[in-house]
């Protein structure tokens, strides 16, 4: 008998209590799990009402309410199903009644009665078609993955790096020959807009990374402990611009020990305190301050970002986390395409953690981040 450990359920079809009986234990002395139906009607419904996801099909022809043939079409008409192997197992073993069904695109057809051998040869040979198959599909899937995330990467980074450039060596030359005031609103309108589109392309390109499965394998194979405090200055420091544009401070309590590690990848990891430090920072009042706060609790580190800013619509708060979704955008010209937050929760569950907020109208917001611990218990 083989291991049942990546065995597939089957579904069988006959109207034959002694073929149904007889099948099943076969199929399921190998390992695999066997649903059985006495027509092409109850057969149809265990799939429809999900009480059944077959990875592979065997039905009988002649049957009462829905022969073989009408239960085969009508399976091939549900989307999820029009891949799974379907094998006819019938008493119609003529050349006429064979073509037909190879005709209808059947996978194999046994004839009645059957050797024990052949039966367990014909699905042992259609499930494993089935997964070359899916393993090839999902190749060429991941193959697709990669190629959009290079593309994404170097067709959007790649033409905003030369024009952020370009503009800062323009920027240095206006300032040493003296500018007017009309041309230096046009210069910051400039760095505005190239800032503006620069952080956007870095938020599709790490939404795309995370979408894809990128992001999932680069933390199989590089993900390692990581120091946390270091992820956190890393993040105030990446905000620091910001910040200083608008003479917000950052006051930081840490309340774990400075080697206290998260295992994860630093990139992404530091990407996401970022965007709550920097949501914080643009919400908040100029000329004020946002708290941050990092302890361990148990097993998780937690790590707390409070601004006082005019704070989230408590009839926003349940969407805040999806995409494209922003508070109140109506009322406030903000910028951004309100995929900041989606991005830190998709990115902290990745690392088997989470993001949550609390929130009040006029009194501001509280952004939680859990992540556990590196090595706990080890």
């Amino acid at each position: 008998m083989q291991s049942t450990s990546n065995q597939a359920t089957i579904l069988l079809v006959d109207d034959d209590d002694e073929i149904r009986t007889t099948a099943t234990m076969i199929l399921s002395l190998e390992g695999y799990r066997v649903f059985a139906a006495s027509d092409g009607l109850e057969g149809l419904a265990a799939i429809t009402e999900g009480k059944c996801t077959p990875q592979l099909i065997i039905s009988d022809i002649a049957m009462p309410q829905m022969d073989g043939y009408a239960f085969f079409e009508a399976v091939r008409q549900i989307p999820a199903m029009r891949a799974v192997p379907f094998i006819f197992l019938t008493a119609f073993g003529s050349r006429r009644h064979i073509h037909l069904g190879r005709e209808l695109g059947v996978d194999d057809y046994l004839v009645k009665p059957f050797e024990t051998s052949e039966l367990i040869a014909s699905v042992r040979s259609r499930l494993g078609r089935a997964q070359e198959m899916r393993q090839q599909v999902e190749s060429e899937l991941d193959d697709v993955r990669r190629m959009l995330v290079q593309l994404l990467s170097h067709e959007l980074r790649t033409p905003l790096t030369y024009i952020t450039g370009g503009f800062e060596l323009l920027a240095d030359l206006v300032e040493r020959e003296g500018e007017t005031q009309d041309v230096n609103a046009s210069m910051n309108l400039i760095r505005s807009g190239a800032q503006r589109l620069t952080r956007l392309a870095e938020q599709v390109v790490s939404y795309t990374e995370l979408t894809s499965g990128f992001a999932r394998r680069q933390l199989e194979e590089y993900g390692e402990p990581l120091a946390l405090f270091e992820l956190i200055e890393n993040a105030i420091t990446a905000a620091y611009p910001e910040m200083k544009a608008r003479n917000i401070y950052v006051e930081t309590d840490y309340g774990l020990a400075e080697k206290t590690e998260v295992r994860g990848v630093a990139k992404l990891l530091s990407m996401a305190i970022y965007e709550v430090i920097r949501n914080a920072v643009s919400y908040s009042p100029e000329h004020s301050k946002v708290w941050l706060h990092a302890e361990q609790q148990g097993s998780e580190a937690v790590i707390t970002v409070t601004d006082h800013g005019r704070g989230i619509a408590e009839a926003d708060q349940a969407t805040i986390w999806e995409l494209m979704a922003q508070s109140d955008r109506q009322r406030h010209e903000q910028q951004g395409a309100g995929m900041g937050l989606p991005l830190v929760r998709q990115t902290l569950r990745l690392h088997g953690g989470d993001a949550s907020l609390v929130s009040q109208q006029g009194q501001g917001t509280t952004v939680t981040l859990r992540l556990p611990l590196a090595n706990v218990g080890n």
